[in-house]
């Protein structure tokens, strides 16, 4: 054998060598520490080194390539953690790139090019003029850091390598080559060979890299179709090299499809241990591409493949890849703050810039710039063009040498685009104009043309030319420049144009376009889908369409709908029918309806916005952005050609906004600055700080406002901290008042009625118009809708209560839906409320809920009707009000209509659709109030939404501060000032404010409602159920007063003031029944759970004279004992390093470190666990038999080969022999007891 035959032996004997041991030792559990495997890692890069020192150049890079990304092969360092799954990679990359062979034929190949060989196996060989690396040394093995044990089957080559390595003492450095090869340099490389995996390698070895896990089913054909798959090892090295991946794929790419299985695939990117997640702005996306995609896979949804939305999951042990909303990432970073269960998170449709996404992109870049989540890849998926911006967010994250976004180009069928000029033309329809608009007729072409006017005050001729002239200059609409189209119109479409109005639905114009497709299938068979703002605007159309007659399959698609109702609009019609989609913007991305061929833009958008200098909310109607118009033209030309019919003019485009303005910068921010405090943690300025480095800063005004509102709430301290309350409301998956709510209504008992208001308030109001009701086809004078269900509640609340409750009885009846049809509610949204409320309940109840209407058996969404005036009606009305404030106004009498006032002294009306818009005072100014959990802008006031009847009483029990001067006969109670009359109710007020925030407050923080007291419970209902106390001359005053009052007068003043939560103790982690900060919002995600070593109940065991429960008591024995075995660990990793370095050091080192431990443990016991320790002689003799046997296994053979390994089963034989003795123990007690009942 020749010298370049040895080397090249020597080369592949040793990668083969240290990935089977490697292999061997993750497959039996045994993890190195960081430390350990950045000195192995180091010590066999180093030895790599030497075996291709002096090989040609391409030698060198295939030898560096599977190193790129992950380790500077050349520098031997790292900037950043290698896990020991990414080096075993890195290694079975080497072990393809090398592979075992007794020897090339002399003058073969390069290395690493494939020989011929008996078996197939490709062999390598020495290059041009051959080359010898410097052969192994002898103890070219693995050093023993992660490897130190013998491997149970030595390699084929193994022994012929050590042979040809070492030698008589181990071969000279042999130089067949003058010049030596330049390394290749880190970082980014110009050439893509060097990042596409097996591309480099490729051109001179038909040898590749795998991309691929065994275990995999193959990509599908239709997959493999899409443009994705074209630029699949683009992706896939981009991922590998960066920390954060941005790619941007136009509509029709399969990105949200394939790219998750490329990553779920590719070989040692995402370790076995974890799952890949891709997230979804919205519900219906999730579900329907882990539907398809694991149909694609041919597997069983929830196997391989399963999602997560909120209270639905579909995965198991063995998933690999999870669909799941933005929002439950969040909440999964309450319980796993570093992710370690995900390997890889894909963000979809990052371009939409809704709230949750942007603030976990947020939370991502402050824990990668904080060395937190190394283990984690990051990938953004956007379908525009503005990947750069993304990318450039976290180019801190990325470094320097990071690689450029990925663009991947759709693949669609033609799809025409039309406007609003080319409808008109078409129907010959025009707008109103004043009171005497009319369709007219058609005329002749152009602006001189003939035809129909619009009648009443139409456009004048100087509006109608600047129309001509708009489209003339226009070139929005494709291959139809503005300059050849501008005459094919008549005056009356170039008068419609002038008419159109910006913000408006032209509902009759969409009818119409649909009888015409359905009639006239200008681009044959197919789906229309129809774009539309809101369910107001979805529910006229589908009126009017179902009005109509036709052989329509009319189906609405939001957000509320159950999975099981959104998957109606992606199954094919009935014969002979045509499919019509009524949807939001819910499916401009993601959701893939794939037989639309006919798509209508009513070009009209919904934007909520909120003014933090109001603290109020305010509905907006907006037109579309450009990025909305091209994603809903991307619905059609799926499956064939399509058609898209823009309802604004053309020449309108151009001046539309590029993007809608990020959620961040038009949304209150309470529920973020709630979720930064738990997740984040940091004082107010920090939040602040991070918040305004967010992709879409908020103003420092938006946070203020939301921090006052928390500190109102008492879920901040007066000084900005997190109290408890805070973070046991930052664990529900609804906004912080309506978490607040849930929260008192299970302490007061009222969960099931509570938790029914808070699905509809978390959902929307179940009340809407229907097709019968429209058509009049019921009784005119039949009570129905909210005037039915109100039944004298006087709450909005109660009202959705009470119609819940009764469909709940109809369905059982099997009338669900004809009692939905006769009462114009939406079937939808009371199904989604029920699936919530059976959720809500079912959190309290594991959080120690132990009210009456959870006992016995029955559906937890099940809720009994609340009579009116009873302790439930009261203790619900209760809730509200300590939930929802500061959310209340007070009624003064008016002529017509009482007048509604908040604190802030401003006027508000009710809703005109709420029960209470007609509301008329029984009592005297003062005495009623009005509770409210939603205010909007609308008009002059703000309208207050949904708002409940509550009496004084309510308002003084859970005023936030309150003080009473009997001598003057004055009561002040936050920003409110009024007269009262002296009477026993003061002490009574008093008295219970003085228990009941504290009680809730135990109640919380003991994680166990049922500790919230019952006799307490039953004086609050009486207190509030008394006659309305009178509050004369009552007026809003500029202050709080607990701002006001300081120093000794705050004696008198009725105020509980939270404390900082300073969190939960690690260990009592184990035992709680349920976390103020892990209430879940479903099922655990991504991981199993464990069960508990704990016993149920252990927390109402007795408790022994130490004050400790026999859980606690366990707790604390593990915590001792696991104490004692770390340092033990921890001493002989320290040794193994020494030995390693040349010797082994005593084990005296490991006395004095038990010995310290056993002083922790001293110092933080009580006087009687020192009474009970054993005598200094019994003490001394323990200490010396426990030091004779450490010394005995120091002198132990595998204790020497394997230290870990022997710790290991020396623990385990440790173990077995306590529990032997334990059992001893037991029999010799019984045998005395026995002997003594008989003697």
């Amino acid at each position: 054998m020749d010298a370049q035959s040895k080397a090249y032996v020597a080369l592949s004997a040793y990668v083969a060598k240290v990935s089977s041991e490697v292999r061997q030792r993750l497959g039996g559990g045994k993890v190195p520490t960081p430390e350990q495997l950045a000195n192995y890692v180091k010590q066999v890069v180093e030895q790599l080194q030497k075996l291709v020192k002096g090989a040609p150049r391409s030698v060198q890079d295939k030898m560096a390539a599977p190193f790129d990304g992950f380790y500077d092969f050349w520098g031997n360092s790292t900037a950043k953690p290698l896990s020991a799954q990414s080096f075993l990679g890195i290694l079975e990359d080497l072990e393809d790139t090398f592979p075992e062979a007794e020897a090339p034929p002399p003058g073969g190949s390069e290395v690493g090019a494939p020989a011929p060989t008996s078996t197939g196996k490709g062999a390598a060989g020495g290059g041009k003029g051959g080359y010898t690396a410097q052969p192994a040394p002898a103890a070219a093995k693995a050093p023993s850091a992660v490897a130190a044990a013998k491997p149970e089957a030595k390699p084929a080559a193994a022994a012929p390598a050590a042979k040809a390595a070492s030698g008589a003492g181990g071969a000279p450095n042999v130089k067949l080559f003058e010049k030596k090869a330049k390394p290749c340099e880190a970082g980014m490389r110009a050439d893509a060979d060097s990042f596409v995996p097996g591309q480099g390698l490729a051109k001179d070895a038909e040898v590749a890299q795998k991309t691929r896990r065994a275990v995999a089913p193959p990509i599908s054909a239709a997959s493999k179709r899409l443009p994705t798959f074209e630029k699949k090892d683009w992706i896939v090295a981009g991922i590998r090299h960066n920390v954060v991946t941005v790619i941007s794929g136009d509509t029709g790419c399969g990105k949200s499809t394939l790219i998750p299985q490329l990553v779920c695939d590719a070989e040692n990117l995402v370790a076995d241990d974890k799952v890949v997640v891709c997230t979804q702005p919205r519900r219906v996306a999730a579900i329907t591409l882990a539907e398809y995609v694991s149909k694609d896979r041919s597997q069983e949804l929830g196997d391989e493949v399963g999602y997560q939305i909120r209270f639905i999951n579909k995965f198991c042990e063995t998933t690999r890849l999870i669909y799941a909303t933005t929002a439950i990432v969040l909440r999964r970073l309450h319980s796993e703050p570093t992710l370690d269960s995900i390997g890889c998170l894909i963000i979809d449709e990052v371009h939409e810039r809704d709230v949750y996404t942007d603030f976990l992109l947020l939370l991502l870049k402050e824990a990668f710039l904080n060395g937190q989540m190394p283990h984690l890849k990051i990938v953004l998926m956007s379908a525009t063009l503005k990947a750069d911006d993304f990318a450039n967010y976290f180019r801190k994250v990325n470094g320097e040498s990071a690689l450029k976004p990925v663009h991947i180009p759709g693949r669609m069928f033609p799809v025409a685009d039309f406007y609003f000029e080319d409808a008109c033309e078409w129907l010959g329809f025009s707008p109103p104009a004043g009171k005497g608009g009319s369709k007219g007729g058609k005329g002749g072409k152009g602006k001189k043309g003939g035809g129909g006017g619009g009648g009443g005050d139409g456009p004048s001729p100087d509006q109608i030319e600047a129309v001509y002239g708009s489209i003339q200059k226009d070139n929005t609409a494709k291959d139809r420049p503005g300059a050849t189209r501008c005459n094919d119109y008549t005056e009356k479409t170039l008068k419609a144009c002038a008419l159109w109005r910006a913000n408006e639905v032209y509902i009759d114009l969409i009818v119409e376009l649909v009888h015409y497709f359905h009639k006239e299938q200008p681009k044959g068979d197919g789906a229309v889908l129809i774009f539309l703002p809101g369910w107001g605007d979805i529910t006229k159309t589908y009126i009017r369409l179902y009005q109509s007659g036709e052989n329509l399959k009319l189906i609405t698609l939001h957000s509320l709908m159950t999975p099981e109702q959104q998957h109606e609009a992606f199954e094919r019609p009935p014969k002979g029918m045509r499919k019509v989609v009524l949807s939001t913007n819910i499916a401009e991305a993601s959701v893939t309806i794939d037989d639309v061929v006919y798509v209508i833009d009513c070009g009209v958008r919904k934007e909520r916005s909120f003014d933090a200098g109001t603290s109020t909310s305010s509905l907006d109607t907006k037109m579309v952005t450009k990025a909305n118009a091209i994603q809903r033209r991307g619905r059609a030309g799926r499956v064939q050609e399509g058609l898209v019919v823009h309802l604004f003019p053309s020449y309108k485009f151009p001046t539309f906004e590029e993007f809608p303005m990020p959620q961040m910068l038009t949304s209150s921010m309470e529920e973020v600055v709630l979720q930064s405090k738990v997740i984040h943690g940091g004082s107010n300025s920090e939040i602040t700080s991070m918040l305004t480095n967010s992709m879409a800063a908020p103003s420092s005004e938006a946070i203020e406002s939301a921090v006052k509102l928390l500190k109102d709430m008492n879920c901040l301290t007066r000084g900005g901290e997190l109290t408890v309350l805070g973070r046991a409301t930052a664990a529900i998956p609804v906004s912080p008042c309506v978490a607040k709510f849930l929260l008192i209504a299970a302490a007061f008992r009222v969960i099931k009625p509570a938790a029914c208001i808070a699905a509809f308030l978390s959902i929307k109001s179940p009340f809407q118009q229907t097709p019968t009701s429209e058509n009049g086809k019921g009784d005119k004078n039949k009570v129905t809708g909210k005037d039915y269900f109100n039944k004298g509640f006087a709450s909005d609340h109660m009202t959705m209560l009470q119609a819940y409750v009764e469909w709940r009885r109809e369905v059982a009846r099997g009338n669900g839906d004809e009692f939905c049809d006769q009462q114009g509610l939406s079937p939808e949204t009371l199904d989604m409320a029920c699936m919530m409320t059976n959720q809500f309940v079912s959190f309290m109840v594991d959080a120690g809920y132990d009210g009456e209407d959870v006992n016995g058996e029955g559906d937890y969404g099940e809720v009994d009707p609340v009579k009116k005036g009873s302790d439930q009606d009261a203790l619900v009305r209760a809730a509200m009000v300590a939930g929802f404030s500061p959310s209340i106004s007070v009624l003064y009498r008016g002529q017509r209509a009482p007048y509604w006032y908040l604190e802030s002294n401003e006027e508000v009306s009710p809703f005109r659709g709420s029960a209470n818009a007609d509301y008329q005072m029984n009592g005297a100014d003062g005495e009623e109030w009005m509770v409210f959990s939603d205010a909007m802008k609308m008009g002059r006031f703000n309208s207050i939404m949904d708002s409940s009847l509550v009496f004084s009483p309510f308002v003084l029990l859970f005023a936030r501060a309150l003080m009473i001067d009997e001598k003057k006969g004055e009561i002040r109670f936050d920003r409110w000032y009024a007269f009262v009359q002296n009477g026993p109710w003061i002490k009574e007020l008093l008295d219970l404010r003085a228990k009941v925030m504290p009680s809730f407050k135990e109640a919380i923080e003991s994680r166990d409602l049922a500790g919230f007291s019952r006799e307490l419970t039953t004086r609050i209902a009486d207190f509030v159920r008394q006659r309305p106390i009178k509050l004369d001359k009552i007026e809003a005053v500029a202050r709080n007063i607990d701002e006001e009052v300081i120093g000794a007068a705050r004696k008198h003043l009725s105020f509980y003031e939270w404390p900082e939560d300073l969190g939960v103790d690690d260990e009592e982690e184990e035992c709680v029944k349920v976390s103020p900060g892990a209430v879940p919002a479903g099922p655990e995600p991504f991981e199993i759970p464990v069960p508990d070593d704990d016993e149920d109940g252990e927390e109402g065991a007795a408790v022994d004279a130490k004050g400790m429960t026999r859980g606690q008591r366990k707790r604390t024995k593990r915590r001792d004992d696991f104490m004692r075995r770390f340092e033990f660990v921890n001493f002989v990793q320290k040794q193994d390093e020494v030995r390693q370095n040349g010797g082994l050091a005593d084990l005296g080192g490991l006395a004095g470190s038990l010995d310290e431990a056993l002083n922790r443990s001293d110092r933080a016991a009580k006087p009687d666990d020192l009474a009970r320790r054993p005598g200094r002689k019994v003490q001394a003799a323990t200490d010396e038999r426990e030091m004779a046997q450490y010394q005995g296994v120091l002198g132990f053979e595998a204790f020497q080969n394997d230290p870990l390994g022997a710790l290991e089963q020396h623990l385990k034989n440790s173990l077995r022999r306590q529990s032997e003795d334990g059992k001893k123990a037991e029999g010799i007690a019984s045998k005395k007891k026995r002997k003594q009942a008989t003697g």
